[in-house]
């Protein structure tokens, strides 16, 4: 009997056709989920790409901005075009300027030049690119629009009274107090940083601070006049109120009850809400607004001019000058071949005077930069030298000045149609010079003067009125500004302190000044302007503006109110009003620029 066994050759060829099936489908499936993780690599690759080059683009836009800012404030043209490295990256940008020069009246007062810029930047990763855009505008403010303007910490501590009326500003921080009472009688008190109630460097906080409540004009008598207290420490503590050093930027608020909240009696609101409460508009008042204001309620930078402006020659690409055989004096070379050209003021002045390093001769030149004859100043210009305690190196070390008649100089015919002087001497990096202006009280038109070194001005300026009847602006930009009273005789030597006498300077002044550290006071507002008399008890009395841009240069002599240097006057110091109108402001005047985003997309 034969058996037939069937199927079992069949079932292994099934098998093995869907072992060769499975295989097949395992390896599909292997190789669509390779795929899937590449390509899910590859997304998120591409993601990765194109958000570094969102970041970039847009950092650029950031650097952009910085740019147009500092070029503006500088008295320059926005660039048109530019690249940054951002995070390796690198990134173009192009800039159109796409409105100009409108003039706006802020919240403060304050005349504004605004100027909007359309910016776009394109940053490629790996092949992926990314374009952004936005519309910037700068804000210029004149600078002389503030009463105090401080590029770097600001520090006020007199020891008698003193008012400050006017707008106040610095970019660094601003620390407050008093021997006895200051007081701010303003609508705009703001710091880019920290608002600080004690000595920089110090725990030392003392005397009283009042602050004006804000008004939209602080000069109309019709407003009203409410002062709310900035508490020292010690103030705060006879309120039973524990603080680090005051009611400033370090007050994180003081909870009586524990309740968990700021609004019950006994408590007090921390100083970023604080500030506006206290010094906001007074009850009733129709419009709001704050006087005191930090970073932290959104306060920005505002750019000014570098020092470089004010000085005679600066290093630039393809200038017209270069540095002279004698290492001193700079020589005229063809257009575009040289190192250096004029400084800004410099190559603006109607009217400039250069000292030879002997401190001795020098060269007078009209607006086209032609020579003024010699004897055509005669008795109008000359040379001449002061004690400056501060600035001695040791007891006999005398200044050299160049003097300039300002009353003289304006009958000679020889005054600048712009309003622009500039006067310096070469070799100041050797050995500290100056300009002495006087016989100045009245002058005939408005005027600046720029010096590279230091500048000392000798009795009253620009404190009666022209033969016109209409008021004259001035102003003044140097490394030092130092103001000698009506009775400086010319004649102080070492030990010796002359008494000073009523003096006014109805001026605008920018002016260096040198850091504060530890146990190290610059001397702070009070002594921006320098002071060589006995002047305790004796009115000087100063209408301007006060502005410190720049550590000096030259007049590196650290503040002392002892021996012979000087005493402090009683000080009479004010804004002038008339510098809220753009056209009431001297000639040349610098602008600070803030620079904010309108739209991006």
């Amino acid at each position: 009997m034969r058996v037939r066994i069937q199927g079992s050759g069949q079932r292994r060829g099934v098998a093995l056709i869907y072992a060769v099936f499975g295989a097949f489908a395992a390896a599909s499936m292997v190789a669509v989920m390779l795929a899937m993780g590449r390509w899910t690599n590859d997304l998120a690759d591409s993601k990765r790409d194109k958000m570094q080059a969102q970041y970039a683009a847009e950092g650029a836009l950031d650097f952009a901005r910085k740019e147009i800012r500092d070029s503006v404030a500088n008295w320059g043209n926005a660039p048109t075009e530019g690249s940054v490295t951002i995070n390796g990256i690198d990134v173009d940008f192009v800039v159109e300027r796409i409105a100009s020069d409108n003039v706006t009246i802020e919240q403060s007062g304050i005349q504004t030049l605004v100027d909007t810029y359309e910016v776009e930047a394109r940053a490629t990763v790996a092949g992926t690119r990314y374009t952004a855009q936005r519309i910037v505008s700068t804000d210029s403010t004149p600078i002389f629009q503030f009463a105090v303007f401080y590029d770097s910490d600001l520090e006020v501590q007199p020891g008698p009274s003193m008012t400050l009326s006017g707008r106040v500003r610095t970019n660094g921080d601003m620390f407050l107090g008093c021997g006895d009472t200051l007081t701010v009688d303003s609508n705009y008190m703001h710091a880019r940083g920290e608002i600080l109630r004690h000595r920089k460097g110090s725990a030392t906080s003392r005397g009283t601070v009042d602050v004006r409540r804000w008004v939209d004009d602080p000069w109309d008598p019709s407003n009203p006049v409410e002062f709310e207290r900035m508490h020292s420490k010690g103030q705060l503590f006879a309120e039973g109120v524990a603080s680090t050093s005051g009611y400033d930027s370090n007050f994180m608020g003081w909870d009586a009850n524990g309740d968990g909240d700021y609004h019950d009696d006994g408590d007090w609101l921390p100083f970023i809400a604080g500030a506006f409460d206290f010094w906001g508009e007074p009850e009733g008042y129709g419009q709001s607004g704050h006087t005191v204001q930090t970073g932290a309620h959104g306060v920005q930078t505002a750019a000014a001019p570098s020092v470089e402006a004010m000085n005679m020659y600066t290093e630039v690409a393809g200038g017209d000058y270069d540095l002279s055989a004698d290492g001193v004096t700079y020589e005229q070379v063809a257009d575009g071949t040289g190192s250096y050209d004029p400084g800004y003021f410099h190559g603006e002045a109607g009217f400039s005077i250069l000292v030879d390093p002997d401190g001795v001769t020098w060269t007078a030149y009209d607006a086209d930069g032609d020579v003024i004859p010699a004897d055509a100043l005669a008795g109008i210009v000359g040379v001449d030298e002061i004690y400056d305690a501060r600035e001695a190196d040791d007891d006999s070390t005398q200044t050299q000045v160049l003097t300039i008649d300002m009353a003289l100089l304006h009958e000679s015919g020889w005054f600048p149609d712009n309003g622009l002087i500039y006067a310096s001497h070469y070799g100041l990096a050797d050995d500290l010079k100056g300009v002495y202006l006087h016989n100045g009280a009245v002058l005939e038109s408005s005027v600046t003067v720029v010096v590279e070194g230091a500048l000392y001005i000798q009795g009253d300026y620009n404190s009666d009125l022209p033969a016109d009847g209409i008021p004259s602006s001035a102003a003044v930009i140097a490394d030092a500004v130092n103001f000698l009273s009506n009775d400086w005789a010319g004649d102080k030597a070492p030990g010796d302190l002359p008494d000073a006498t009523e003096t006014t300077y109805n001026v605008a002044l920018i002016t260096g000044n040198y850091e504060s550290t530890a146990g190290n006071y610059n001397g702070g507002l009070e002594n921006l302007p320098r002071f060589h008399e006995d002047w305790g008890g004796i009115d000087c009395n100063i209408r301007g503006s006060l502005v410190n841009l720049w550590e000096s240069q030259y007049a590196t002599g650290s503040w002392s109110i002892r021996g012979d240097r000087y005493r402090a006057p009683q000080r009479n110091w004010d804004y002038d009003t008339a510098f809220n109108s753009i056209e009431n402001l001297p000639p040349y005047t610098p602008h600070s620029v803030t620079a904010r985003d309108v739209v991006s997309w």
